[in-house]
């Protein structure tokens, strides 16, 4: 094939046959290869190519670990917002001070008389059992990098939330191409079970006129081999289209024992109307470069965070409680024993004043990321215009091709029809029709490949231009 993507494509596949998916497809009764534009009996197994995509939004394993993504991004959006409010914590202990620290008094005389002037007194002034409870109440009141962090933290969400648009977009661009996979491998079989019904029909004929000395028995061995070549290259698409099918439902999140069926036809698919060739489109709507100006917001806030940590914070703080002590558990343990209440209201200040540079060293770091990102910046917005100019080129060369392998076709079934009639009338030559038959028969397989990187190249130019998740 002449097309890099039609090759991957098919070398994917084959890669899975020689695998052993093929002996494991062929061998599930629900999964044989079939007609996808035949009538289902089930219409809920019936995708259009619409159908696919949306399915794939909603079940693939990827978009639902991305809306994951999303609601703990939510989450950490409220997580960071709650500092701000005030803050209750509660406390409750109780001790016993078995061995009690004394304190020492360098002269004992001035709390007893009858102890010599000059000597020390070691006195107890705590209790064995002691207990305390207490609530405290802290409100923030300035943190400038707790107002950055809630600028951040929108900035987190909107990175979530376009991260989880370039996975709907790659999961849109594979069911897509998995989808067209699948229909060129279904009309390719449809193509080659018309093809051995032809070449059966004729070597059923020419058979007969071999018996009656008509044609030489030359000529129906050299068909007979065509038809033996061709029933050969049939099972090899009917596997493919099996693997076709089980990696369409990989991609959609569909599960893989169950049958599926498309409804979209081939023929549906060639006429649609072309896309617009002309260069040009809006590059923000591509998620990777909304991501690269998401990140350069982030590093901003970064910076801004870091340059706020010079400021101070101020806090408010209350808390009531009671202390108890007794050298008796008891009165500790009981809530109305020897409790004594505490209260206290106070206005905290927190300023780092000097930190030897460190937060000027991190915000130099900050801005060579920012820099960096610029450049990224940069050197995508010029990738993603090259990128379209590709897709565009890539697509009007596909378009000429189709054009070529469909005029290729015609010629092609229009000279079998010429050779048959004329052997029929004795003035040709088995050779031709056998010649004519292999000529149809290159013609369809280059068709189709035409077909399938034509496919391809319309989904990687609406890849190009961000349009996938478009209706």
């Amino acid at each position: 094939m002449a097309s890099g993507s039609r090759i991957f494509y098919f070398s994917f596949l084959l890669g899975l046959l020689s695998s052993g998916l093929l002996a494991q497809t062929s061998s599930n009764p629900s999964q044989t290869s079939s007609n996808p534009a035949q009538t289902s009996s089930n219409p809920n197994l019936r995708f259009s190519l619409r159908q696919a995509v949306d399915f794939a939004l909603e079940q693939n394993v990827s978009v639902e670990n991305a809306r994951l993504d999303e609601q703990a991004a939510d989450l950490k959006v409220r997580e960071i917002t709650s500092i701000g409010f005030p803050q209750i914590s509660a406390s409750y202990g109780v001790s016993d001070n078995f061995i009690i620290q004394k304190v020492i008094v360098p002269d004992g005389s001035l709390f007893n008389p009858e102890i010599p002037k000059g000597q020390p007194l070691a006195l107890q002034f705590q209790p064995r059992y002691g207990g305390n409870a207490a609530v405290t109440v802290r409100q923030l009141l300035f943190d400038g990098s707790y107002l950055v962090g809630l600028q951040a933290v929108k900035t987190y969400r909107e990175l979530a939330v376009k991260n989880s648009e370039m996975t709907r977009t790659q999961v849109v661009e594979q069911v897509k191409k998995a989808y067209f996979g699948a229909l060129v491998s279904f009309e390719r079989l449809r193509t080659l079970d018309a093809a051995l019904q032809r070449i059966g029909k004729s070597l059923a004929e020419l058979e007969t006129l071999n018996k009656e000395g008509f044609a030489e028995q030359l000529d129906v061995d050299r068909l007979r081999v065509q038809q033996n070549n061709l029933r050969s290259q049939r099972e090899k698409v009917a596997a493919l289209c099996d693997i076709s099918l089980n990696l369409l439902k990989f991609q959609m999140g569909y599960p893989v024992a169950q049958s599926i069926e498309l409804s979209d036809s081939l023929s549906m698919l060639v006429n649609l109307r072309a896309l617009p060739l002309e260069s040009g489109f809006d590059i923000r709507k591509r998620p990777e470069m909304q991501l690269l100006l998401l990140q350069q917001t982030g590093l901003n806030l970064e910076i801004k965070s870091l340059k706020s940590g010079y400021l101070p914070s101020l806090a408010l703080q209350a808390q009531r409680g009671a202390l108890a002590g007794s050298n008796t558990f008891s009165q500790v343990r009981d809530p109305g024993g020897s409790w004594f209440a505490y209260g206290s209201v106070g206005l905290g200040v927190n300023w780092n004043v000097f930190d030897s540079f460190t937060k000027k060293y991190k915000i130099q770091q900050k801005k060579i990321d920012l820099m960096k990102s610029q450049h990224l910046t940069d050197q995508f917005r010029q990738a993603a215009w090259m990128e379209e100019a590709h897709a565009i080129t890539q697509l009007r060369n596909q378009i000429r091709s189709l054009e070529a392998q469909e005029d290729n076709l015609r010629l092609s079934r229009q000279v079998l029809s010429v050779t048959q009639t004329k052997y029929r009338e004795g003035v040709g030559s088995g050779l031709e029709v056998t010649a004519a038959e292999s000529a149809l028969t290159e013609a369809e397989s280059g068709y189709f490949g035409a077909v399938y990187d034509w496919l391809m190249a319309r989904v990687d130019l609406e890849k190009a231009r961000g349009s996938l998740l478009e209706k």
